[in-house]
């Protein structure tokens, strides 16, 4: 019993909702009709559709455009709300276009947005390029890119919304593997700017259309040249900059690469930089002009390497004085022992030996124990009597006459 109650509850429960959904369905606006497009120049679209059947006159109608660069309509998308029947948008077709428009209601019964109208467009049937890159500066920008068919007279030509029409990227052959440069005063300004490649493919005209981030998003610099200098106890890193002029100081900032006793650090700042100076460390620096992300993108290449000062070990004094030390004590001692031997007779000379006199003295003070127990007083010193060699001879000083010897007759 109560099973089937439970069903009967739930089957209940499921029709209402049903019905709920169908009315909330039923109460949607429709969607825009005969959705349709047409190129009016290769970056102008121009999209047209018809206003809804069964509307209340009182009912204010608008629209929303979403574009989806792809053929699905899925994923990211640009978006734009009008009041007419149709719009034009400068857009390229690159990867195929996904474009929808919904109908928006206020002021009546029906409200919020229809269903979407869908127009699916195809991208071109060759692809000419790829790798495209771009470097800008001072009102010109050099586009590079590498084809992907064979294609004659392959050019690049670039629009932007102020011109009517395109104009032609002067060709240059500096450029590698292929490029052009595009010399406009409005490119520092622009927010939009796009690209038409167009050439002769198996005897039929074909292009392909890019648009790509504004200029000032691929500022390139050139590279910037460093100086290190001490003022007292600190160390000054300059950077000198040669094209920072186009734009406000503000946009420009300044990496260094610092290596000191062989440690790496980078650090952003101004075109100075300060650091508390250390004797024993030498120092090598490289600078790098970085362009603000607020004014855009970009940098420079890195600056050739700076040196200044060298590197010492810390410990290296008290290790020398260990070494050195015991090293001179040792050689004083070494050479104090060979001229203690060289001279051993001057620093310690050799004593006499005492005379005979003092002998003889010393003997006859000797007493014997009888002699000690004699009431009489000491006796007599009597000296010895000296020998004195008495072989003494004497001879003339008698001048030396030469013997002659005997000539034979």
């Amino acid at each position: 019993m109560c099973r089937f109650w439970d069903i009967s509850l739930i089957i209940c429960f499921s029709v209402s909702v049903m019905f709920v959904g169908g009315d909330n369905i039923s109460e949607l606006p429709p969607p825009p009709q005969n959705l349709t497009f047409i190129w009016e120049t290769p970056f102008r679209l121009s999209l047209t559709w018809e206003k809804p059947e069964d509307l209340d006159r009182s009912c204010i109608v608008n629209y929303t455009v979403n574009v989806h660069h792809s053929q699905e309509c899925s994923g990211k998308y640009d978006s734009r709300r009008v009041q007419a029947l149709g719009c034009k948008l400068n857009i390229s077709n690159e990867k195929g276009l996904c474009i929808s428009v919904t109908t928006n209601l206020e002021n009546c019964g029906k409200s919020g947005s229809s269903q979407a109208t869908n127009i699916s467009i195809a991208p071109p049937s060759v692809r000419l390029v790829e790798n495209r890159s771009y470097e800008y500066s001072h009102s010109k920008m050099n586009c590079t890119w590498i084809p992907v068919v064979d294609v004659q007279d392959l050019s690049l030509y670039y629009w932007l919304p102020r011109y009517e029409s395109v104009k032609k990227c002067i060709p240059d052959e500096t450029l590698k593997p292929r490029g052009c440069i595009i010399h406009d005063e409005f490119l520092k300004d622009t927010l939009d700017i796009f690209y038409l490649f167009n050439g002769t493919y198996n005897g039929t005209s074909v292009f392909n259309t890019f648009t790509d981030e504004r200029p000032v998003k691929y500022v390139k610099l050139n590279k910037p040249q460093l100086t290190i200098h001490k003022d007292r106890q600190k160390l000054i890193f300059q950077a000198n900059g040669s094209d920072l002029d186009e734009f406000a100081k503000e946009c420009y900032s300044y990496i260094y690469t610092i290596s000191k006793c062989n440690k790496n650090s980078t650090v952003k700042d101004k075109e100075h930089y300060e650091v508390q100076y250390d004797p024993a460390c030498k120092y090598r620096a490289r600078v790098q002009v970085d362009f603000s992300q607020k004014c855009g993108a970009g940098k420079s290449d890195l600056s050739d390497e700076v040196e200044y000062g060298e590197d010492s070990d810390p410990k290296l004094p008290a290790l020398l004085a260990v070494i050195i030390i015991p090293l001179i004590v040792s050689l004083c001692l070494l050479v104090s022992l060979v001229l203690l031997r060289r001279h051993k007779d001057i620093i310690f000379p050799q004593i006499p030996e005492p005379s005979l006199l003092f002998k003889d003295m010393l003997i006859n003070n000797i007493r014997t124990p009888e002699e000690l127990q004699s009431p009489a007083t000491g006796r007599l010193y009597i000296p010895l009597e000296e020998v004195v060699e008495s072989k003494i001879s004497l001879e003339p000083d008698t001048p030396f006459v030469p013997m002659m010897k005997n000539e034979p007759k």
